[in-house]
């Protein structure tokens, strides 16, 4: 849903940013919002589920994406928040990626505060870090590679730091547990009897 919520406001961004006012026709489930000054493309207001609310907000500058509200819930707040590339000009050319997802924080327990971030490389997820407990500090990590899930780690004790990992092998394998049963860094596998 994510994705295709940019794609989709792009492309309808794109049209809508070349027009000096916003049209009343179309979808009802796209709302643009342009700059009155300049007319510029600002917000795109989108009703995902079409229930008659909006419950995603992507923030343009014309037609480059800058970020994105979402409520996940369809309780009326936002629960999630996303940051995208806006270092590239322009004026870079057609292949020069633009609208590309760079980081993610969302409400996990739907409270409005962040439990989960995460880091994007290419516009692909990379790196995660959750807070499962709900005390403020991370207690999950994930590590993805090329699209896959390549490792968690995991705080089981409560020291801020992982005494588990489970390594996912990248060719389908089955999956590895380590453990660090002393807190001193040094993973081990876990020998099954």
């Amino acid at each position: 849903m994510r994705v295709s919520l940019l794609m989709f406001a792009l492309a309808v961004g794109s049209t809508v940013a070349c027009q000096q006012a916003p049209k009343t026709e179309g979808h009802k489930e796209i709302v643009p919002a342009y700059n009155a000054q300049t007319g510029r493309l600002e917000r795109i207001s989108y009703d995902r589920n079409k229930d008659g609310r909006q419950d995603a907000w992507l923030y343009m500058d014309g037609t480059r994406a800058i970020r994105a509200e979402l409520d996940e819930n369809d309780d009326g707040a936002i629960d999630r928040w996303e940051y995208y590339r806006t270092d590239v000009p322009a004026s870079s050319g057609p292949t020069t990626p633009r609208g590309e997802l760079v980081r993610a924080e969302q409400a996990m327990r739907f409270d409005g505060k962040v439990s989960r971030w995460e880091s994007y490389d290419e516009g692909r997820l990379a790196k995660v870090q959750e807070d499962t407990t709900g005390d403020g500090r991370p207690d999950k990590w994930e590590v993805w590679t090329g699209g896959s899930l390549a490792e968690v780690a995991l705080d089981t004790k409560g020291t801020g730091k992982p005494d588990r990992r489970i390594v996912y092998p990248t060719d389908g394998g089955t999956p590895q547990l380590l453990v660090d049963d002393k807190g001193d860094g040094t993973f081990h596998p876990v020998i099954e009897p």
